[in-house]
C-alpha cells in the first residue's frame, strides 16, 4: 500500500496489525520489499528514482530493552539499501512530517499503518489516494477505503475519489 499525494507519500512495512505483532513482522526482506516496490513504481510511472525516508520502529529510535530493532534491523537494512536506492534513515515518526523535514522525500516509509498513515491524512485529509504495490496492473482507490455505513447516504466526502480518477487520467 502506497498512501499517494503528489507533495508525499507514506507506505507502512505492515499493515493492520496489533502494535505487539508489528516487530516479529519486520526484517530485512519486508523493509527491502516495500522500498523495491516503491522505487519501482515511481520510475515506471513518474520516471525518476524516490528520495525516501525511512521511520525507525521506537519512539526516538531508541530502546529501553536490550535488543533495539532500530539498530538490530533497520540500520543494516539501511546501510544495505543505499547501494542502490535513494534511502536514509532512520528517522523518528514525531519530527519526520514537521514541513522542514518532509520535504526533503517524496515518501516516508513506517514501520507500522498507523505510524504513517495518521500524520499524511492529518496533513492531506481526502487528498491523497491508495494505490496497491506489486500487482501487475494498477489498482488505485481512495485513501479511505470503503466507508460502507455512509453508502447511498450522500454523506462521504468525495476528494479522494477525484484524486484517484484525475490519477488515473493522467496516468
Amino acid at each position: 500500500m502506497l498512501i499517494y499525494n503528489k507533495e508525499l507519500s507514506v507506505c507502512p512495512v505492515t499493515t493492520h496489525l496489533p502494535l505487539k505483532q508489528v516487530v516479529k513482522n519486520l526484517n530485512k526482506k519486508s523493509i527491502s520489499e516495500k522500498i523495491f516496490l516503491i522505487d519501482s513504481f515511481y520510475k515506471n510511472n513518474f520516471g525518476y528514482k524516490p528520495k525516501i525516508g525511512i521511520l525507525g520502529v521506537n519512539p526516538h529510535c531508541e530502546s529501553i530493552d536490550k535488543f533495539n530493532e532500530d539498530k538490530k534491523i533497520i540500520n543494516p537494512v539501511i546501510k544495505t539499501l543505499k547501494k542502490k536506492y535513494k534511502v536514509s534513515g532512520p528517522y523518528p515518526a514525531d519530527t519526520i512530517f514537521i514541513k522542514k523535514m518532509r520535504q526533503r522525500f517524496d515518501v516516508i516509509v513506517g514501520m507500522y499503518h498507523d505510524q504513517v498513515l495518521t500524520p499524511i491524512k492529518t496533513i492531506y485529509e481526502y487528498n491523497a489516494i491508495n494505490i496497491t504495490l506489486g500487482l501487475p496492473f494498477l489498482r488505485v482507490s481512495p485513501d479511505h477505503g470503503p466507508n460502507e455505513k455512509m453508502l447511498g447516504k450522500n454523506l462521504s466526502n468525495p476528494s479522494s475519489l477525484i484524486q484517484a480518477i484525475n490519477f488515473l487520467d493522467n496516468n
